[in-house]
């Protein structure tokens, strides 16, 4: 590394958090960690959270970028932080949590110690809007998935993470707790993920996973709030699910897999269809104004997988028969 650049980069992608941005920085400031840029850059807030973020800068001297109009996806500013970063890795801050003071301290060591790995993560506090403690990362990786390799630390080959779990749901929980390879992130950025509004995250760690190992460590790092004002909380039934039906299949290209492969890593989000709101009209309309192209692809896929499955449209009947009262 040039000595006379920093070690990190540091991207703050702001919009409407006046309330938490504030948290955010000084947090970031306080680390034990100090050879890091940071960057902010707000999307065009309607609060005030410009005139925070101006005050902020005034104490801390860090770099300010303010759209002029709104991009309409968080994505656009981790494009614009790939012209703009400096440092060997790169660190997205969501901009309503905070981290623990020795958050880059653990995860720049972390990746230091393992040249090979393209990302970091570790566990997070779940808050609400004042900061309370409300969950743990635990939970989700108890409950939904089900698993409890996340109880110990660990590093894993990026290809296997990637067809074994992140395939089938995103196994980092927020990206606040992620510190990431600033060249394994070029490499896997695509400005496909501007298309997403909910699961781009959970699509570009995939792909960064083809990129390294991947380390996860055992210690309660980061702190993701949870509140009514963030994008998840805003998504509608009908786009939540095409999003993960195209994140899946873009997915699943990644991967060597057979085309035959398809049908069973679908078949949860065919379930969950079922016991969802939105139509199948519906989640199709959402899915094709997300792409087209990737639409039509990923049908004709699942097509021919489902052509060689055909027992999955059996299963897929006799649980529909069940949902609708049936049986």
């Amino acid at each position: 590394m040039n000595p006379t650049t920093p070690c990190v980069t540091v991207l703050v992608p702001s919009f409407n958090h006046s309330a938490y941005i504030g948290q955010r920085i000084r947090s970031i400031m306080e680390q034990t960690y100090q050879d890091f840029e940071l960057i902010v850059i707000d999307d065009c807030s309607s609060d005030n959270s410009d005139s925070v973020i101006t005050s902020l800068q005034r104490e801390f001297s860090f770099k300010y970028i303010r759209n002029p109009k709104n991009s309409g996806t968080p994505f656009s500013a981790w494009e614009t932080v790939l012209q703009l970063a400096q440092g060997k890795f790169i660190w997205i801050c969501e901009s309503d949590d905070y981290a623990a003071p020795h958050f880059l301290e653990t995860a720049v060591n972390s990746m230091l110690k393992d040249r090979s790995a393209s990302v970091f993560y570790c566990d997070s506090w779940i808050v609400d809007s004042t900061g309370k403690h409300i969950g743990h990362t635990d939970e989700y990786f108890h409950e939904i998935w089900k698993e409890t390799r996340w109880d110990t630390s660990f590093s894993n080959d990026g290809v296997a993470e990637l067809e074994e779990f992140q395939i089938r749901g995103q196994t980092v929980p927020n990206m606040s707790s992620a510190l990431i390879s600033t060249d394994a992130f070029r490499r896997s950025f695509t400005p496909v993920l501007k298309k997403f509004k909910l699961t781009g995250d959970w699509l570009f760690i995939g792909l960064l996973f083809k990129e390294g190992s991947v380390i996860h460590a055992r210690q309660t790092l980061s702190h993701f709030r949870k509140h009514e004002v963030t994008s998840r909380a805003r998504v509608k039934s009908a786009r939540s699910q095409a999003e993960f039906i195209l994140t899946k299949y873009l997915l699943f290209r990644a991967t060597n897999a057979s085309f035959r492969d398809f049908a069973p890593v679908m078949g949860t989000d065919a379930i969950r269809f079922l016991y969802e709101s939105a139509k199948l009209t519906e989640v199709i309309r959402a899915a094709m104004q997300v792409s087209l192209s990737i639409t039509l692809r990923a049908t004709l896929l699942l097509g021919a997988s489902l052509a060689t499955n055909p027992h999955y449209l059996k299963k897929f009947y006799l649980r529909y028969k069940q949902a609708k009262g049936g049986v």
